[in-house]
């Protein structure tokens, strides 16, 4: 009788012994499980890893498990189901950051679904198995340049939501490194899509994480509730200036802040004369402060309590030589959606990009990302995925205006006093009354220039 055959050992007794180190991520790109070769690489504990999600980007330079689980991001080529093998920086406590392959396999279910992938880091001198895709062409490039980058940031700022590293971005992130040493107010003033919500946000961020950050939207929400959000209700018993409301610590963020009505700004100008440390406030606008002040809309001292610090975002035609890091930050978030994955632009496309000159700046280059990612699934993104308008602009990144032919002085002083009109009517919220008296005119002057320059509804109020 020939002797029993000894039994095969599970999958996972297999894994555990392995000298190779493994570990699996599920669907949603979290560290499910690592075996004890992978422990022993990483000086970090299975149970302080496990559960943690893998953001697309590299670690932050610091070390500890946040900074592992970084590390072990799949590249697009594995996210869309192919074997594939990528660079990885791995921190050492001891002798910093070393970079290592890793060669990801993917598993989907019958259905062509994902369920994760098993992941295995290679020896140093370890060649690419056969059939892998080896992730080293122009898109992975771009990426280890944006994790290098991430990386820099967070080692020097202690922040990489602010993706650049040109001049204008250094100055900026020092401003916001001494922003965030106090707790004064900041106004931040930049074109529209310029990233003054996301700089003020990275201030809050760098000066109390765990404390409330408010954002209120100045211009859709009514005096009222600007009002009751902005201030701590009026105490009849103890008269005195208006306070801001909130918890201890936190900040409220003012956007757009010209948009505020004239008496919630007088309101504000009390709670902030006292310097109140106890509730912070970060202001921003598009336009600039100085003219808002001029024409009315913006009342001086509001301006001199706001602007104790001042950050001027620059526009992204000056920062060029950042657009194409910009662009790969913004297609990696697109690809952590899932979907198709683009690994990054051809040298041609980022020549179009870099040429254009951005009257939307950041906001603008979202939706083109968005646009050339959703227009084919090769790997790099092309020239002609992106739209029309943009490769228009490769031969020249600001065409010469055509000259307007001359107008009569008549048409402009119309034009100028009908923007005044709009103005004070929004400002009013469309009192005519309250209207006139922004402008300083009487009522019935009002409704007859109303009339005369044919605007609607104007019927006494």
């Amino acid at each position: 009788m020939p002797p029993p055959r000894p039994s095969a050992p599970k999958p996972e007794q297999l894994w555990r012994s392995a000298r190779e180190p493994l570990f699996w991520l599920d669907a949603d790109l979290r560290v499910a499980w690592v075996n004890p070769a992978f422990e022993a690489f990483s000086a970090i504990p299975a149970d302080s890893v496990v559960g943690l999600t893998c953001p697309a980007h590299g670690p932050t330079g610091q070390g500890g498990p946040a900074d592992l689980a970084a590390s072990l991001a799949p590249p697009p080529e594995a996210l869309a189901g192919r074997v594939a093998t990528t660079a990885a920086v791995f921190v050492d406590p001891e002798r910093g950051p070393a970079r290592r392959g890793i060669l990801f396999q993917p598993f989907r279910d019958p259905a062509g679904a994902p369920l994760g992938m098993l992941g295995r880091i290679l020896d140093p001198d370890e060649p690419a198995p056969p059939g892998a895709i080896a992730a080293e062409g122009l898109g992975h490039r771009a990426r280890l340049a944006l994790m290098d980058a991430q990386a820099a940031l967070r080692g020097r700022f202690g922040v990489d939501s602010l993706i650049g590293s040109g001049p204008a971005h250094r100055r900026l992130m020092e401003q916001i490194r001494v922003a965030a040493t106090v707790r004064r107010p900041v106004l931040l003033v930049g074109e529209p899509g310029s990233g003054k919500r996301h700089a003020a946000r990275a201030i809050h961020l760098l000066q109390a994480p765990d404390a409330p950050l408010r954002a209120l939207d100045c211009e859709a929400l009514p005096a009222a509730i600007l009002d009751r959000e902005l201030f701590l209700p009026d105490d009849p018993e103890r008269p005195g200036p208006a306070r801001l409301g909130g918890v201890e610590g936190s900040t409220v963020l003012l956007g757009d802040v010209a948009s505020l009505p004239r008496d919630v700004q007088a309101r504000l100008v009390e709670a902030l004369e006292p310097a109140d440390d106890r509730v912070r406030v970060l202001a921003v606008t598009a336009s600039d402060p100085e003219a808002l002040v001029r024409d009315g809309t913006l009342r001086e001292d509001l301006l001199l309590a706001l602007s104790v610090l001042t950050i001027r975002m620059a526009p992204l035609h000056e920062r060029r030589e950042e657009i194409p890091l910009l662009a790969q930050g913004l297609l990696e978030r697109i690809n952590r959606r899932g979907g198709p994955q683009r690994a990054g632009f051809t040298p041609a496309a980022e020549e179009i990009l870099a040429a254009y000159h951005w009257p939307g700046n950041l906001r603008e280059m979202a939706r083109v990302v968005e646009h050339a990612h959703g227009r084919g699934d090769a790997p790099l993104i092309a020239p002609d995925d992106l739209p029309a308008d943009v490769r228009g602009h490769l031969a020249d990144a600001y065409p010469a205006p055509k000259p307007a032919p001359p107008r009569p002085l008549d048409d402009i002083l119309v034009d100028v006093e009908r923007r005044l009109i709009e103005n004070a009517m929004a400002r009013s919220r469309r009192n005519k009354s309250r209207a006139a008296e922004i402008l300083g005119v009487s009522r019935p002057r009002l409704y007859r220039r109303l009339k005369e320059l044919g605007f609607p509804d104007v019927d006494e109020d």
